[in-house]
């Protein structure tokens, strides 16, 4: 028997894995994909910060792809803009970094079973006690960690008394997708005139599609290789964003050819309420730890992948793995990351609900460099003195700046509330949090 199986062979199931193998517990990755596959063939941007904060080492060589010296956040319709020149985040080629991190993990000592699919949890008496693989195969454990991504094999199968949630609203679903496409020397002069995009600008098209989206595209000039990402409500019109892409570029007359790239759906909204029960975790995409402000949830990942671990490796040695010794783990990053994610959680209340000529405002009144960079670094927003003449802007529009502030007050309410989460594992104090945090999101909403 394993002391921990982790299903999913990501971000956090990587770090979970190297850090409780490292502390001498038996250890092992199922993960359905073959091992030199593994990750995403895809870009994201990841905070700086949190390398240093993981203790993980920062990303190099072939796991990075040059940023663009300025970002410019554009309003739907192009006529208002805020430009960055900082670089909040690191571009990550994710199946370059995710091949890294398992090789850490098979280095500490940790075992890799891959090319096998978990297809439900292996539960006995309420309590889970190893997984099931797609082909029928038992694997005992004495905890499990959920890294499986969207389709959350393990939290999709537990019994039905849990207090993890085991299906979640569709609607929060995002499509999205990244690629790089080379073009030949005689098409390329005409790629960034086509598309008017700036020389080392990264353009970002917020509401674009209405609603939640965005719409990225930057030209390097130098390797003649286009940047798109496209990103919106998976519920609208049927289209993927990959044949969004696709068709956007065949409409503008563009090809080349792919060199890297791909997407699939994201859940954007608040992390699950509970993250842990009877001998189970959830990490990564299965918990929805992604950032609202920028659809990525791999700084979320591995920062859960090292609390689990620590959790993890005090409850084996204790010889408990109840949900409420397990429970340290779900305080942990709801206090902490959970907090950041859910203050974040504003900007979804404003792309959904606001039309674009109020994202127009937004963008040309009220939104500072110093916004757009705290929402990439995932920190609150500050005030700067050196942004006060663009704050004076909001004087023009009082009614939808008192709007605005009405949102934002009601974010820092909903970070207070999750910097409050319960201790320790009690049903009352449970729905009493979870009620606090309702009333929030509605006065957001309202």
């Amino acid at each position: 028997m394993h002391d921990l199986i982790v299903a999913g062979a990501g971000c956090a199931g990587c770090v979970a894995a190297e850090r409780a193998a490292a502390r001498g517990f038996r250890v092992l990755l199922v993960e359905r994909s073959p091992a030199q596959s593994l990750g995403h063939p895809w870009v994201n941007g990841v905070e700086r910060a949190v390398f240093e904060e993981t203790g993980i080492p920062f990303p190099s060589g072939d796991e990075t792809m040059p940023s663009p010296e300025r970002s410019r956040f554009l309003s739907p319709s192009g006529a208002h803009y805020v430009e960055i020149a900082s670089q909040p985040t690191v571009e990550v080629r994710m199946s370059h970094f995710a091949r890294r991190l398992l090789a850490g993990a098979l280095q500490a000592g940790a075992e890799l079973r891959d090319e096998t699919t978990v297809a439900a949890p292996l539960v006995e008496k309420g309590r889970v006690r190893g997984v099931v693989t797609e082909a029928g195969k038992e694997l005992p454990a004495r905890v499990v960690l959920d890294a499986s991504g969207w389709e959350a094999a393990i939290r999709r199968g537990l019994p039905e008394e849990s207090p993890i949630p085991r299906e979640v609203d569709p609607g929060c679903l995002v499509t999205a997708w990244r690629e790089q496409r080379r073009f030949a020397a005689d098409e390329a002069q005409d790629v960034p005139v086509t598309l008017e995009i700036p020389p080392d600008v990264s353009l970002s098209r917020v509401g674009w599609r209405g609603g939640y989206s965005v719409l990225m595209l930057h030209w390097d000039s130098a390797e003649r290789e286009l940047d798109i990402l496209a990103g919106f409500r998976a519920s609208q019109e049927g289209e993927t964003a990959g044949e969004f892409v696709e068709r956007f570029l065949r409409e503008k007359g563009l090809g080349g050819e792919r060199v890297y790239g791909g997407g699939g759906l994201i859940p954007v909204r608040l992390s699950l309420d509970v993250l842990v029960d009877h001998g189970v975790l959830l990490a990564g995409d299965a918990a929805c730890m992604v950032v609202p402000t920028h659809g990525s949830g791999v700084a979320s990942a591995l920062i859960a992948g090292g609390l689990a671990a620590l959790t993890v490796s005090r409850c084996l040695r204790e010889n408990d793995t109840s949900r409420q010794n397990l429970w340290e783990y779900a305080c942990a990053y709801q206090r902490g990351r959970g907090s950041l994610t859910a203050y974040f959680d504003v900007t979804q209340a404003i792309t959904d609900r606001f039309a674009p000529k109020e994202m127009e405002k937004l963008v040309g009144c009220l939104m500072t460099p110093g916004d757009v960079e705290a929402g990439l670094r995932v920190r609150p927003l500050s005030f700067r003195l050196a942004e006060l003449p663009l704050r004076l802007r909001a004087l023009r529009h009082p009614l939808f700046s008192a709007r605005f502030a009405w949102m934002a007050s009601a974010a820092m309410k909903l970070r207070k509330i999750y910097r409050g989460y319960p201790a320790r594992y009690d049903a009352a104090a449970l729905r009493e949090w979870q009620q606090a945090v309702e009333r929030a999101r509605k006065r957001l909403l309202t």
